[in-house]
């Protein structure tokens, strides 16, 4: 079971310098441990000296400006879709991973508990056979199946993807593809257009 943990929105405020972040200011949040829970907070890049002692995880970010256009995301069947999409293109086994992970999170798709059941995704043949084939590990073994199988909780379609290992330098540029694929900016409702 994975477990879940909860970090709040960014406070809008330097805890340093006890003062509201401002438009379009860079600032650095940080996790730490507070007993059984998590705490969060934001500090100016003026007054960022490094991550406190005890910091779980930080992040550079930017206070939104208020012209900035909102960014929204795919609608959860377009995610779907290209995530089995991206099984055709080896060149892109970590964007997908990632964006599996993403999508266990947002709660689109869940990690099976079983790797011996046959793929139910669209395009992928079930195994013909009941019997393991011998290179197949017995269920008694520990896998070392680089794939996992996720279930996609809307239809309980299963696919594969392969577990792919990120390097620090490879991250911030497979942010930026995630987000460049998955985001896009929000249409202002128009109150004086008639539907047809």
């Amino acid at each position: 079971m994975l477990g879940e943990y909860r970090v709040s929105r960014c406070t809008r405020h330097c805890h340093a310098l006890n003062r509201p972040l401002r438009e379009g200011e860079w600032f650095y949040s940080v996790v730490l441990e507070s007993g059984d829970d998590f705490l969060r907070q934001d500090y100016s890049a003026e007054s960022w000296q490094g991550p406190p002692e005890g910091t779980v995880g930080w992040w550079k970010n930017r206070m939104p400006r208020a012209d900035d256009k909102k960014l929204v995301l795919a609608p959860p069947e377009v995610l779907i879709d290209l995530l089995r999409q991206m099984g055709n293109f080896p060149d892109k086994i970590k964007t997908r991973y990632l964006l599996s992970l993403m999508l266990m999170r947002k709660r689109l798709l869940r990690p099976c508990q079983s790797m011996q059941e046959p793929s139910t995704e669209v395009g992928i043949d079930p195994s013909s056979s009941d019997e393991p084939s011998s290179d197949e590990p017995s269920s008694d073994e520990p896998s070392s199946d680089p794939c996992m199988r996720i279930e996609v909780i809307a239809d309980g379609s299963t696919m594969d993807v392969v577990r792919a290992e990120i390097t620090r330098d490879e991250a911030e540029a497979l942010r930026e593809e995630l987000n460049a694929l998955l985001y896009c900016e929000a249409e202002p409702l128009a109150d004086d257009i008639e539907p047809n």
